[in-house]
This record gives C-alpha cells, structure tokens and sequence, in this order.
C-alpha cells in the first residue's frame, strides 16, 4: 500500500500521470482490505448528509421559535470547507495572529448533538422548539469540549474552531451559537477531490469516501449542495477564501479574512511556517505543506488528469462554474 502510493507521488512529481493514477488507485484498492476499513462506512456518513438535506427545509426552519440564550460568551469562527481545500494552512497562518486562538480538528459538537437527543424532539427535530433554557445548556456543552483544548486566558477572546467537514453541521452550528462566523476555505473542485484520492487518511465513515474517485466526487457533490442551501436558509455570517487566490496574492487575502474578524494585519502571520514547526502535532495530512513557504504546484494538477478523471469531470465541472471557475 505505502509503495503503490510512494510511486504514485513519484510518477506524479514526474508527469506520468497515467501512472500515477494507477498506483493510486492500487494503494486505495489495498487500504479497502484493512482490518479498520471494514469499520469504515462511507454509506453511514452519507446518510447523516441526507438527513440534513431531507430536513433542513424553508418550510422547516420557518417553524422554528425565536429563544436566546442567558449566557455572554463570544461564538467561534468556525473554519470549514471540503478537504484538502487549505484549511490546514489557514488554521496555521491564522494561529500566527496574536489575537486568535485556534482549535483543530476536534469533534466539539459531538457532545452538544448527543444532549440534543436526549431532549424534547431529538435530533435534529429539537432544533426548532429549543428554549432559553436548553439552548444555554447545550451552549454549555460546547463551551466545556472547546475549553478543554484552549488556555484558560483564551476562553473570552477570539476562537477558530477548525473542523472541515463541520461544514455539514452548519444549520445545527448556527442554531446554537448563532453569532458565529464562517470562514469557507474554496478550491478548484476537480483539484479538491482529486487531491482527496491521492492522499492518504485515517478511515472513518466521512473519509472511506475518498478510497474510490467517485465516492469522492458523491461525497462532495452531497457537502456542497447542502453548503449552498445552508447559505440561503440561514443568515450566515461568512467569508470564502480561494486556495487559488491564498498561493498567488498572501498578504491581500488573509487581510481580508482579518477585516471580517475585525482584526488588524500582525507581522507575525509572514511567519506561520515557523509557528507550525513550533506546534507539537499536527493532525492533518497537511503537516508538510503548512510548513513549507506556499507554492503553486498543485493549482491546476487536475488538467494533467483529465482522462482517468473523465467519468467524474461533468459533475466537477458543473461545480467549478457554479463556483466561479473557468474550466
């Protein structure tokens, strides 16, 4: 498995991309043989997807009351976005700020849906007849897992919580913390899920999707159409950050997700490959890239994949229109 997948990153740096595609295309066939994929059920988070797709609806959320919860603390940021879009180099080149503390990659809401269950209506039908009471509670639960990665001084202050696929949550995240800004991390969705198939991930139910090109093509298809009904549902405070755009012009792009999060342009940021080399651990397949100076190698890589890529391209394509793309 690792040697189809060295290869493939060889036959890739060298243009061979048939090859390359192949190989891995093999190292994912392998990974579908471990022990742990058998656990790894993309169907299952599929269908946490389609609940949301089926219940999330103008007619639904027109039903649900108006409640305010009895606390005063400030709402995250929340950092989304499809993997392998730069949230990973995002979280770091915004960690650089002195002003913001970061979280990354922890399932803080997990325990604020299992309380939500347990509640008049579960979930997510509880969502809609939520009182003051109850929204404070599960505000409570979030605010407990989020503490348990910040230092005690950084709990009042400016926090990104960076989970990508959180994005799927949105409708439930806004309920809850309903001050809460959006950063939404974009690229190119024939690069974004290309790049999803050749690299390698922890298998869970969200990244079993990856093992296959188009389970990486279903998968995004399904994310990015409830994004975009999330954004016409709910008067969400957010901002789209270009990968593309990231690479080429650093300084105008992340001054403008500063403005949003009204916050002022700090020298540090030029320094973020230094802050994450200072960090312990980082829990992403990124840890190479988020420490190298930015580059533009793998802006534009799926051109080169046209062919073997030629059965998913008409649903990609159609995204990269609607999202601004040229072809």
């Amino acid at each position: 498995m690792q040697k189809a997948r060295l290869l493939g990153d060889l036959c890739d740096r060298l243009g061979d991309t048939r090859a390359a595609f192949n190989y891995f295309k093999e190292s994912n066939n392998l990974s579908k043989k471990l022990p742990v994929a058998r656990h790894a059920k993309k169907d299952r988070y599929l269908a946490v997807i389609g609940l949301m797709a089926e219940r999330v609806t103008q007619d639904w959320v027109a039903t649900w009351q108006t409640v305010k919860s009895a606390d005063d603390r400030p709402d995250p940021i929340f950092l989304v976005g499809f993997p392998r879009s730069g949230t990973t180099i995002l979280y770091t080149i915004l960690r650089s700020h002195p002003s913001i503390a970061v979280v990354g990659e922890q399932e803080n809401m997990n325990a604020v849906r299992g309380a939500l269950e347990q509640m008049p209506g579960g979930y997510p039908d509880g969502l809609s007849t939520l009182d003051c009471g109850q929204l404070t509670e599960l505000r409570n639960i979030y605010f407990a897992e989020l503490d348990k990665h910040l230092a005690p001084e950084d709990s009042q202050g400016l926090v990104v919580d960076k989970l990508p696929l959180n994005i799927v949550q949105t409708g439930f995240n806004h309920r809850i913390l309903p001050q809460s800004k959006f950063i939404f991390a974009q690229r190119h969705p024939c690069d974004c899920v290309l790049s999803c198939f050749m690299q390698e991930f922890a298998l869970n139910d969200s990244m079993a999707s990856f093992l296959d090109i188009e389970g990486a093509t279903l998968l995004y298809d399904k994310v990015m159409t409830l994004w975009q009904r999330y954004q016409t549902l709910f008067p969400l405070k957010a901002h789209t950050v270009r990968y593309e755009k990231l690479i080429v012009e650093f300084e105008e792009t992340v001054s403008s997700i500063l403005d949003f999060l009204g916050l002022g342009w700090d020298d540090n940021i030029k320094n973020y490959t230094a802050t994450a080399k200072q960090r312990s651990k980082i829990n992403t397949p990124s840890y190479n890239q988020v420490t190298q100076p930015l580059y533009t190698g793998a802006k534009g890589r799926w051109e080169r994949y046209r062919e073997p890529m030629q059965p998913v391209l008409p649903t990609l394509l159609s995204w990269a229109r609607r999202l601004d793309y040229s072809e």
